[in-house]
């Protein structure tokens, strides 16, 4: 039969003592990773050995188990290496008597890995939004796209029925659209699509909506906007439109139509639809009564 000797063991065999937590022994691996000579153990103490943190944790956690229990086990720690290093690894820990026996299992590629495996989750977090972001933005515009503004009305709604505020939906329609599209060209087309969506952008906050509904048609729903502050808003985006044109080639303007979300519709299951539907009705009335102009939906 072989006779096992306890320098043949790969991991970190320590004995402390239970009182003073000085070293009674070490094997040669300890020897080696801790850079003390095994002749020289008693020399050293149990905080020699790990670092602080690792020392506090002893005293709070690991010591009062050991005397609970008898034993502690796969405890993480940081082991004071003979460079002066920090290096991470896992004990189990036993009371024998009035000696603690630690076996101790350096954790370098276990902890290398785990930092790699949250890197790549990060990483792949960050795709993912990355990428989520990228199914709900209109790729010219840089506004919703008509999924997420849905999404975003659904949550807005859900949140009115918890408390109400006023808000009002806005569809908002270039005028003559295809007729400048024709005369001035595609390249002209999109550049005036993406001037509305940045003045658009611009003069909305945070909790409102503001998608490209298909087209040259844009949706903007504002949050806690009395009908007063949605007439002002219409005003100020007239007027943006009109110093649009000092910078560009033709004249382009908007119709406007308007439909006020009240507290009482907030029981219709239809309610998203509705609201969108007066918008559209105000909408083509602004058309009607000659476009660049706003239009409010009144029920009959």
């Amino acid at each position: 039969m072989i006779e096992p000797s306890l320098d043949s063991f790969s991991c970190l065999l320590v004995v402390t003592d239970f009182e003073t937590n000085n070293l009674q022994y070490i094997n040669s691996s300890a020897s080696v990773c801790l850079g003390i000579e095994m002749n020289e153990a008693l020399k050293f103490n149990l905080f020699d050995i790990i670092s602080k943190a690792s020392s506090i944790f002893f005293e709070s956690y690991i010591r009062p188990t050991v005397i609970s229990l008898g034993e502690c086990q796969e405890v993480q720690l940081s082991l004071i290496a003979k460079a002066g290093e920090k290096v991470p690894a896992v004990a189990n820990i036993k009371l024998v008597g009035s000696s603690i026996y630690w076996s101790i299992y350096t954790a370098v590629a276990r902890d290398k890995l785990y930092q790699e495996l949250l890197l790549v989750r990060d990483q792949l977090e960050e795709e993912t939004q990355k990428l989520t972001k990228l199914t709900r933005i209109d790729p010219l515009t840089r506004l919703r796209n008509r999924r997420a503004a849905f999404d975003d009305l659904n949550d807005l709604i859900e949140r009115l029925k918890r408390q109400f505020v006023p808000a009002s939906f806005i569809m908002i329609d270039i005028d003559w659209f295809k007729k400048l599209n024709d005369k001035f060209g595609h390249q002209y087309g999109d550049d005036v699509l993406v001037k509305v969506a940045a003045i658009l952008q611009s003069s909305t906050k945070v909790r409102d909506i503001s998608a490209r509904w298909g087209g040259e048609e844009f949706l903007v729903v504002l949050y806690d906007s009395s009908i007063e502050e949605t007439r002002a808003f219409c005003k100020r985006l007239h007027i943006e439109m009109s110093l649009l044109n000092a910078s560009i080639e033709g004249e382009v303007s908007v119709s406007v139509g308007v439909s006020a979300l009240k507290s009482d519709n907030l029981v219709c299951i239809e309610l998203i639809e509705n609201c969108l539907k007066e918008a559209d009705v105000a909408l083509y009335e602004a058309k009607s009564n000659g476009r660049n102009r706003t239009e409010y939906f009144e029920s009959s």
